[in-house]
C-alpha cells in the first residue's frame, strides 16, 4: 500500500464518521445501503524491497476494514512476467491463511558461486473481508534467498589400488542449515574415455538418498573407476564441488588384508580365499615350544569393515561362529604334524583364509658339535684365510672331543642361489654350535630378518636346550640390522632383540668400526691387541687371548697388518673388537679389551657368557674375530667354554 493511498483511506474513513454525526438524527433510507469499501493490507516486518535475506525469511503483515472486518489473508509466492497483476496470480495460486505472521523455507539454488546459492522470490499478501472483498493492491515485494553452500566428505574409501570390493562412506555439513539428502554416481574408463555405470546414464544422472544413507558397497569391479557424492541442504542447495574418490581395482586384492604375528614364525601377511602355496609346506619345529598366535585384519584399503574372525586347530570339520573378538589362540603342540587355520570376513562376504603349517620334532642335543662356516667376505684372497684354513684352525682348536665335529657351510645349502643357515633337521642333534661370521652376507643376518618371516631355528635351538658359542667381526650389525650402537630395549620385541636379550644377555653393543687416523691415533678403528679376562673370568679358569701378528721381523702371523713390513702404511693395526655390555647383570662379561691407541676400548667387555645352571641352554658370544688370534689361546679359551657347557673330552 503507497503512502498516498493510506493518506486517501483515512480521509475516507473521517468523511464517513462525519456525515454519520450530522445524520445521526435524521432517519436514513432504510432501502438504500452504502457500498462495502475493501480491506487494507499491510507488510509489518519483512525483508527490504531488492534486499538479500536468508532462505528462511519471516513476514509480519496486518489487515484492516473501514465497514467490517477482515477474515482472513491471502498469499502467494513467485508470480511470473507474463501475469499482469499480483490479484490475478493470487486468484490462481494464493493460499488463504488466518494468521499474520509466518517463517518460510525458501529455496536458494538457482545460481551459485564459491560459497553460496542465490535465488530471486517474490511475494504477495492482501486481506479479505467478511463480505468476500479483497485488496485490490496487494502488498509485495521481491528479494533474493541466499544459503551457504553444504560440504560434503569421503570419510572411508579405497588406497589408490584396491581390491574388487568397495565401501564408500560419506558425510555433509551446512552452516547455516541441515542436510536433506545425498546423491551420488560411479564412473569407469574402460579406455580413453570416463563412462558413468552407476547409475546408467540413459537412466539417471545420479542415484539420490535421504540424509541418514551415508555408504555404498560396489562390486565385484575391476580396473579405473571414480567415485562422486554431493550433499543437498534444506534451502535445494547442492555441494558444487563433490567429494571425489578415484582407484584402481586389482581383483586379486579380494578380502581384508589379515596380519598373523607368532612369538616362533614372525609375522605373516595374507588376503584373499586362498593362502600362497608355500603355506601347504609344513616348517618343522622344535618340540617343546609354546606357540602364541594374535592376528588382525583390516578392510580400509577398500573402504569395507572386517565383521568377524574365527579359527580352527588341526580339526575343520567344525568352525566356531564368527566373532570379531576371536583374535588369538596359544598351544603347545604335541610331536608331529599341525595345522592353525584363521579367516577374516569384511562387510561384503569375502572372505581371507589363512594357513600357519609346522612339522614339531624332537631334538637329542647329542650327535655332534656343530661348526657353522658363516664367512663369506674376502675369501678370494689368501691374506684373509680362505676357507679351508678356516676350517683346518676350528678342527684343531675343537679336537679331542667326545662328540664328533660336523660342518655347515651354507654356500652348500642353496635356495634359489641363496646360501642358507643351519635349519632344524640340524640343529637338533647338535650338543654345541660354534657359529663364526668373520665378514660381511652372513647368512645369519637371514635367521633375523623381520623382512623373511620364518621359524627361528637358531632361538628355538636354545629354547629347548642348545649350547651356542657365536663369534666374529661385526656380528651383531648383521643381526640386529641396525648400525652401532646398538640398545636393546625391554620393550623391543623383534626376534634379534629377544635372542640379543634373553638368550646371549646382551644390553647394549659398540664397535671400534675400521678406519684409521695417524694424527688422532685414539680414533683408531682396528685397536684390540688382545683380550684379558676379567675377574669373573679369571674366577672361571679363562686366560689372555692375543692376536697372532707372528714375528713381525721374519715371518708375519695370520695378523699380519700389525707389522709395518709386510704393508707400509698400517701401523700396528689390530683387530675390531665390540664393545658389549650385559642385560641387567644376568650376563658374565669374562673377557675385557686389551687396547692400544684408542683409549675408548681399553678395558672394555668384549666377551660375555650366560650358564643356565642345567648344562644347557647356555650361552657365549665372543665380540672378535677368533681366527686370527694366536690358536693355543683360542683353543684354551674355547675349552674353557665347553667345559662350562658340560662337553665331554676323550679321556
Amino acid at each position: 500500500m503507497t503512502r498516498f493511498k493510506r493518506l486517501l483511506v483515512l480521509m475516507l474513513f473521517a468523511a464517513v464518521l462525519t456525515s454519520g454525526f450530522v445524520l445521526g438524527c435524521s432517519k436514513l433510507d432504510p432501502g438504500t445501503r452504502a457500498p462495502n469499501i475493501p480491506p487494507e493490507t499491510t507488510l509489518s516486518f519483512s525483508p527490504a524491497d531488492s534486499s538479500e535475506a536468508n532462505y528462511r525469511v519471516r513476514m509480519n503483515w496486518f489487515g484492516w476494514d473501514a465497514d467490517g472486518e477482515v477474515v482472513k489473508f491471502e498469499t502467494a509466492w513467485d508470480k511470473p512476467d507474463d501475469v499482469d497483476s499480483w490479484s490475478t496470480w493470487i486468484d490462481s495460486v494464493g493460499r488463504a491463511v488466518v494468521g499474520t505472521d509466518s517463517i518460510f523455507m525458501l529455496r536458494a539454488a538457482d545460481e551459485f558461486d564459491d560459497d553460496n546459492a542465490y535465488a530471486v522470490h517474490s511475494f504477495a499478501v492482501r486481506a479479505v473481508d467478511n463480505e468476500g472483498a479483497c485488496d485490490d493492491t496487494p502488498e509485495s515485494l521481491v528479494f533474493t534467498a541466499v544459503t551457504v553452500l553444504p560440504q560434503t566428505r569421503i570419510t572411508r574409501g579405497p588406497d589408490p589400488v584396491t581390491g574388487p570390493m568397495v565401501t564408500f562412506e560419506w558425510t555433509g555439513t551446512d552452516r547455516d542449515g541441515v542436510i536433506t539428502g545425498y546423491d551420488y554416481r560411479l564412473f569407469a574408463k574402460p579406455g580413453d574415455q570416463w563412462v558413468q555405470v552407476v547409475p546408467d546414464s540413459s537412466v539417471a544422472e545420479s542415484i539420490s538418498v535421504g540424509a541418514d544413507e551415508t555408504s555404498i558397497l560396489f562390486g565385484p569391479l575391476s580396473g579405473l573407476h571414480r567415485f562422486e557424492v554431493w550433499a543437498t541442504d534444506d534451502a535445494g542447495a547442492a555441494d558444487q564441488t563433490p567429494a571425489v574418490s578415484q582407484f584402481n581395482v586389482n581383483p586379486e586384492l579380494a578380502g581384508p588384508k589379515l596380519d598373523i604375528g607368532t612369538n616362533v614364525f614372525g609375522k605373516h601377511t595374507f588376503r584373499g580365499p586362498v593362502w600362497p602355496d608355500r603355506y601347504n609346506y609344513a616348517d618343522p619345529i622344535f618340540a617343546g615350544e609354546r606357540l602364541a598366535f594374535a592376528w588382525i585384519a583390516t578392510a580400509d584399503d577398500y573402504g569395507g569393515v572386517v565383521t568377524g574372525y574365527r579359527h580352527a586347530y588341526d580339526d575343520t570339520t567344525v568352525w566356531p561362529p564368527w566373532s570379531i573378538f576371536d583374535r588369538s589362540f596359544r598351544v603347545v603342540p604335541t610331536i608331529g604334524r599341525h595345522s592353525l587355520y584363521v579367516s577374516a570376513i569384511d562387510n561384503a562376504n569375502v572372505m581371507t583364509r589363512a594357513r600357519m603349517y609346522f612339522d614339531v620334532v624332537e631334538a637329542s642335543l647329542d650327535e655332534y658339535i656343530l661348526v657353522v662356516d658363516d664367512y663369506n667376505d674376502w675369501e678370494h684372497n689368501p691374506a684373509w684365510g680362505t676357507d679351508e684354513d678356516r676350517n683346518g684352525f676350528y678342527n684343531r682348536i675343537l679336537s679331542g672331543y667326545v662328540r664328533i665335529l660336523d660342518e655347515w657351510e651354507p654356500s652348500q645349502h642353496m635356495d634359489a642361489d641363496t646360501p642358507l643357515p643351519p635349519d632344524v633337521d640340524k640343529l637338533r642333534g647338535a650338543s654345541t654350535v660354534i657359529w663364526y661370521c668373520d665378514g660381511a652376507q652372513a647368512t645369519i643376518a637371514d635367521v633375523f630378518n623381520p623382512r623373511l618371516p620364518m621359524y627361528n631355528a637358531l632361538a628355538g635351538y636354545l629354547r629347548v636346550g642348545g649350547n651356542i658359542i657365536l663369534s666374529g667381526s661385526k656380528v651383531m650389525t648383521q643381526v640386529k640390522s641396525e648400525p652401532y650402537v646398538i640398545n636393546i630395549a625391554e620393550s623391543d620385541t623383534s626376534s634379534a632383540a629377544i635372542f640379543i636379550r634373553d638368550y646371549l644377555h646382551i644390553g647394549r653393543i659398540d664397535n671400534s668400526g675400521g678406519g684409521a687416523n695417524h694424527d688422532a691415533p685414539w680414533s683408531y678403528g682396528y685397536c684390540m691387541y688382545g683380550a684379558l679376562p676379567t675377574p669373573q673370568g679369571e674366577a672361571l679358569g679363562f686366560e689372555p687371548v692375543y692376536v697372532d701378528t707372528g714375528d713381525c721381523d721374519v715371518e708375519p702371523g695370520k695378523w699380519w697388518f700389525y707389522c709395518d713390513a709386510p704393508q707400509p702404511g698400517y701401523l700396528r693395526s689390530g683387530l675390531n673388537v665390540e664393545k658389549l655390555v650385559n642385560f641387567q647383570g644376568t650376563g658374565l662379561e669374562i673377557y675385557a679389551t686389551d687396547s692400544f691407541l684408542n683409549q675408548n676400548y681399553e678395558g672394555e667387555t668384549s666377551v660375555v657368557l650366560y650358564l643356565s645352571g642345567d648344562n644347557r641352554g647356555n650361552a657365549c658370544y665372543i665380540g672378535f674375530p677368533l681366527y686370527y688370534c694366536q690358536e693355543d689361546h683360542v683353543k684354551h679359551m674355547i675349552d674353557r667354554v665347553m667345559a662350562l657347557f658340560g662337553e665331554e673330552k676323550v679321556q
